[in-house]
């Protein structure tokens, strides 16, 4: 019973892990109120997730504020596509789901379904980009073509981890309080199957140096196909 109440014990890992959790879901959301600062808390979030929470190196506010920091520039301009794209997709759904009420032509149920595939394939790519950005140095647009390649390449857990994305926004929709946790249970539940995917594409040198870490990782350069 002792063990289990000890800081190292079962329950104060599990509450110390939950709240790191939380923590982590705050400052991402904090740090995504400029709206352009979206891509670098996003990198920030997911690199420290795996290194702080789950592989228990290094200390949480400082591998989220230096990813954040050494992410900014590669990530912003890649955001703001996202976001501009995203927005546009949006826009089109709106308008024509509003013709579906005027109009009993079948081009505005076609388009609808179009711009919806668009939208999703949008937030699927930003899904990927960010986690790639947080582990391989790689320019920016050929992140985004490596992003999309292996949303398509790993479709069954693309899928999966929309439905994880739409059930977290929601969460948060419906229940607005879940923002200090939804966004980094997401994050914490997405790893698992990100890190699947990441490890297929790292070098067996950058493998060797991140398993056997102990703390500050470098970036390594995307391994050639």
């Amino acid at each position: 019973m002792g063990q289990l109440f000890s800081i190292d014990g079962g329950l104060m890992g599990f509450l110390s892990k939950v709240s790191d959790i939380c923590i982590i879901g705050v400052l991402w959301m904090i740090c995504c109120l400029p709206v352009i600062t979206i891509g670098a808390s996003t990198t920030a979030a997911y690199y420290t997730m795996v290194k702080v929470v789950r592989r228990q190196i290094g200390t949480l506010h400082k591998e989220f504020f230096r990813s954040f920091k050494n992410n900014f520039r590669d990530s912003a301009l890649i955001n703001l596509i996202y976001l501009l794209s995203g927005g546009v997709l949006i826009f089109n759904i709106y308008t024509m789901y509003h013709n579906l009420e005027v109009s009993d032509a079948y081009m505005p149920f076609q388009m609808l379904f179009l711009y919806l595939a668009l939208f999703f394939l949008v937030i699927a790519a930003g899904l990927y980009t960010y986690p790639v950005l947080s582990r391989f140095e790689i320019e920016k647009w050929k992140l985004v073509k490596f992003s999309v390649m292996i949303l398509f390449r790993h479709f069954p857990t693309t899928l999966i981890l929309l439905v994880m994305w739409i059930l977290a926004m929601a969460g948060v929709l419906y229940l607005p309080v879940g923002i200090v946790f939804l966004p980094g249970l997401y994050l914490y539940f997405c790893s698992f199957f990100m890190e699947k995917i990441l490890r297929k594409y790292m070098s067996e040198e950058m493998l060797k140096r991140w398993d056997g870490e102990t703390e500050n990782p470098e970036k390594a350069e995307e391994r050639e196909e």
